[in-house]
């Protein structure tokens, strides 16, 4: 009776760790080959536009991923944080450009670095650049 109760015992431990190993392999399968917004920031300008006298911050950028980007929030760092509402939406797989109206007064021919908060609250250290103002 001792040597069956084992035998059910031994069984009932390999077939857990192989449901286990098999749930493992498919969610790492799952997440390799799942890509979120995934943003290859292109070009960004941060210039004064003699127009509205005002300053702007552009931003192109590639959404290589498959769920769109959506940026909430803008950050010139020690300077000013700009909530975006509606947030501005880079559709997945496509090239797509946010302009953002800055509200404080900047200086020509100073690098400054710009932040892109997504709501999905992934970081992306690709969306941290440096630009230089131009008036």
């Amino acid at each position: 009776m001792n040597r069956f109760i084992a035998i059910v015992v031994l069984l009932a431990v390999a077939i857990s760790i192989t449901a286990a190993g098999v749930a493992w392999l498919v969610t790492t399968y799952h997440s390799m080959m799942w890509r979120p917004e995934l943003l290859k920031v292109m070009e960004v300008d941060l210039y004064y536009n003699t127009t509205d006298s005002s300053w702007w911050l552009r931003v192109e950028a590639l959404n290589e991923g498959e769920a769109d980007a959506e940026v909430y929030k803008v950050e010139v760092h020690g300077v000013e944080v700009l909530p975006l509402n509606p947030p501005k939406v880079v559709k997945a797989g496509s090239r797509g450009e946010i302009y953002v109206k800055l509200s404080r007064d900047y200086t020509p021919e100073t690098t400054y670095t710009i932040r892109l908060y997504l709501k999905s609250g992934t970081v992306y250290p690709i969306l941290e650049r440096v630009v230089r103002a131009s008036a």
